[in-house]
């Protein structure tokens, strides 16, 4: 009986070695071809809000910012804050809206807002508790311009295939009788998507149709839980699977794997928990796993994953919560592959490397950047939080910002911030982030 028991045992394991054999030569065979290209990454690219600007239409005026005081405060509560506390001035020629004085997050906070045409074009506060007389401008319609401009010219040129967005590229889904039809999404047509080139032959065989893919945000469904905006915007998203109820997706490009996740909407008693739920967490994390499995099987090494609220940050709403946080299932398959992860949500910029995965939060895509402010640079974290690379513990400061990608097969992938900083002596550079990724190993 032994022997036998011996015999089947080595029958079994040339079997076992025999399907590994066939296995590897399946994936050496139906390997995908990687080859060399670019792409730019960028995220919480949208306006301030855009008013009715005349001054009989004040009531309107003061509706809106009642709506977006509710997101935060109860309907009565924001009601009375508005009435008592917002001040518009018009000008007393054109009758036009041309500045907003109104709270802002904590009661010492007072924020002004510059208009123009309806659309606000700065934004400043000052704390006249923590720094009483200096104001800190937080937001300039410029900053989001000069990096549309900018992402336009390197899809035009044929230096970036496509464009990805992290999350929070309108401000709603509201000012229209449908989402689409909204300033928001028509600026964004205007600015950006009309004036990007048709996919070329090598994306369109591959079964790319468009030029730009999203990570939706929380603003993307605000006011629009069916996402029409969105989907209007881009129907190609339809063709992964994307709808009302499904907001994660995923595609294959020149031998790379994208992902694309959905952290949910704001909730204000938790800003920064991924509550998704289109689908819940459980079932993202199952799908991910899926599409990772699929990636080393089929002999994909890169992979990027893109979802908005962040896995690690140590300003604004900090990051993801602990029991609802991927980075234990997305760093457990860094041994295999080359995995980097790009989030928003809280705007401005920060850079981590932890268990082997790049996660390159990509928030100073063009709003608010509130974490500029005094008390707002630094968030409680836990002992042994990881680093920033970016700042390196200094203070953020205002800057637009957006990165270039270039996928080099057989070679570590090539990371650049390009960035503009209104009112350095530098405003313009590029940062080579890779010897950023090299120091902290």
């Amino acid at each position: 009986m032994k022997k036998i028991l011996r015999v089947i045992s080595k029958g079994t394991m040339l079997y076992i070695l025999f399907m590994q054999v066939l296995n590897s030569q399946a994936q050496q065979a139906n390997k995908p071809t990687e080859k060399p290209f670019s792409f730019v990454v960028y995220g919480d690219s949208r306006s301030m809000m855009d008013f009715p600007y005349k001054q009989d239409q004040e009531a309107e005026t003061r509706k809106l910012l009642v709506e977006m005081f509710s997101l935060v405060l109860p309907q009565k509560v924001a009601e009375e804050v508005i009435q008592k506390n917002v001040k518009l001035t018009y000008d007393p020629s054109s009758h036009e809206l041309i500045q907003v004085v109104m709270p802002f997050m904590t009661s010492s906070e007072v924020m002004t807002l510059k208009v123009d045409k309806g659309w606000i074009t700065e934004a400043s506060v000052e704390d006249v508790k923590l720094l009483p007389g200096v104001s800190r401008t937080m937001f300039r319609l410029e900053g989001g311009q000069w990096i549309h401009e900018q992402i336009v010219r390197e899809v035009k040129s044929g230096q970036a295939k496509f464009i990805l967005n992290s999350g929070d590229l309108v401000w709603w889904g509201s000012q229209a009788d449908k989402p689409s039809d909204n300033p928001y999404w028509k600026l964004f047509h205007k600015t950006v998507f009309d004036r990007l080139p048709a996919p070329d032959r090598d994306m369109r065989d591959q079964g790319l149709e468009g030029r730009y893919y999203i990570s939706a945000g929380n603003h993307e469904t605000w006011a629009d839980s069916s996402m029409e905006g969105m989907l209007t915007t881009f129907p190609y998203l339809k063709k992964y699977g994307v709808s009302p109820t499904n907001l994660i997706y995923k595609f294959d490009f020149d031998g790379v794997r994208f992902i694309f996740l959905w952290t949910g909407r704001y909730d204000y008693r938790q800003p920064g928990a991924w509550v998704g739920t289109r689908p819940p967490y459980e079932d993202q994390m199952k799908q991910l796993t899926v599409w990772l499995d699929e990636a080393k099987i089929a002999g994909i090494h890169k992979v990027f994953i893109s979802f908005h609220n962040p896995v690690y940050s140590r300003m604004g709403f900090g990051g993801i919560n602990e029991n609802e946080n991927p980075h234990a299932l997305i760093s457990s398959y860094a041994k295999d592959l080359d995995i980097v992860v790009f989030n928003g949500h809280v705007h401005t910029t920060q850079i981590f490397q932890v268990d082997g995965v790049k996660y390159l939060l990509t928030g100073g895509g063009g709003a608010e950047q509130d974490p500029i402010l005094p008390g707002r640079t630094q968030t409680k974290v836990p002992d042994g939080y990881p680093e920033d690379l970016y700042w390196k513990g200094e203070p953020p400061r205002e800057e637009y910002n957006y990165v270039r990608i270039d996928v080099l097969p057989g070679q570590p992938t090539k990371f650049t911030i390009n960035r503009f900083r209104p009112g350095s002596s530098e405003p313009y550079a590029s940062i080579d982030l890779n010897a950023l990724f090299s120091s902290s190993k």
